[in-house]
């Protein structure tokens, strides 16, 4: 089995992520009173972060296909 592990947010990236939607959030309470306002700016995010984690996926089984195909042909 590979030792390779698709890469993570770091602490920092988390922090600085949790800091900016909780600033949307006081935002959207405070100024414009709807709680609802920091719905997009989260699923924006979301979805950013899963497009990512898909692309890394995709690019772990090309690479495993490479391999395995190489392995194959060297036989």
């Amino acid at each position: 089995m590979s030792d390779w592990s698709p890469p993570t947010l770091s602490r920092g990236q988390l922090a600085g992520i949790v800091v900016g939607l909780l600033a949307v959030a006081a935002y959207s309470l405070v100024i414009v009173g709807q709680l609802l306002l920091v719905v997009v700016p989260a699923a924006a995010i979301l979805a950013v972060y899963l497009t990512w984690r898909f692309i890394v996926a995709v690019e772990a089984i090309a690479d495993a296909l490479q391999r395995l195909a190489a392995d194959k042909t060297d036989e």
